[in-house]
């Protein structure tokens, strides 16, 4: 049986002899175990502050490791976590929008052709409005072709022309201007409804592809258990 004074007198060796050294002193309480800047092992009561962010480990009183504390990300390690979130979650993003669009389709149309009636009928409703736009124009070519008559009338009289006639005049330059630039716009507008409807019917064909797929692999386990 070990005495009480051999005890007392055991302890404080032991916490001088092992405590922040190679080899983990058996005592009771708090025990911590890092790797020093030399690449050793060492163990104590406390986590010295210059290893404070480093990986360290708890240990029992029999040495066991309870608990481990993660090193401190360094900001490199945190600029790369926070980007990698970001495409993460621009990834997830994308792949909803892609779903919800698939949905659509499929919610919207039941073949190709009324995709295709959709799609004639969307590039025929804005050719429409293209030939109003140069039905316009050519008002307005008409008004300028006499405007400018009549300015070249009153020039050839040696009069000056009226203010409000050169304005009558500039201002139709700049509306067939507007209209042939609106034009333009149309005819862009109608190449992107194409290229939108050419890849919705090929994405449309694919997911109806995968729908009988499906469809005939759950006819074929259905046949194959109860055959």
């Amino acid at each position: 049986m070990r005495s009480p004074f051999r005890s007392k007198i055991l302890i404080p060796c032991m916490l001088a002899l092992g405590l922040a050294s190679a080899q983990p002193p058996a005592l009771g309480g708090k025990l911590y175990k890092w790797v020093d800047e030399n690449g050793h092992v060492r163990y104590g009561d406390h986590i010295p502050p210059q290893y404070a962010k480093q990986q360290r480990e708890r240990l029992n009183e029999r040495g066991i490791v309870v608990e481990t504390k993660a090193a401190a990300k360094t900001p490199e390690q945190i600029a790369e976590e926070r980007r990698q979130a970001r495409l993460a979650a621009e990834k997830k993003r994308r792949e909803e929008e892609a779903a919800a669009r698939d949905r659509i389709l499929l919610d919207t149309f039941t073949n190709e052709d009324e995709m295709v009636m959709t799609r004639d009928g969307k590039i025929e409703a804005v050719e429409a409005i293209i030939r109003v736009t140069h039905g316009r124009i050519d008002s307005l070519r008409q008004r300028l072709a006499n405007a400018t008559r009549r300015a070249a009338n009153i020039e050839r009289a040696g009069k000056p022309v009226p203010e409000k006639l050169r304005k009558q005049i500039n201002e139709s330059r700049k509306q067939i201007s507007q209209n042939l630039a609106f034009i333009e716009r149309k005819k862009v507008e109608q190449e992107q409804i194409r290229h939108q409807f050419e890849r919705d019917i090929k994405r449309f064909r694919e997911l109806k592809e995968a729908e009988a797929k499906a469809r005939a692999e759950a006819e074929a386990k259905a046949r194959a258990a109860n055959p």
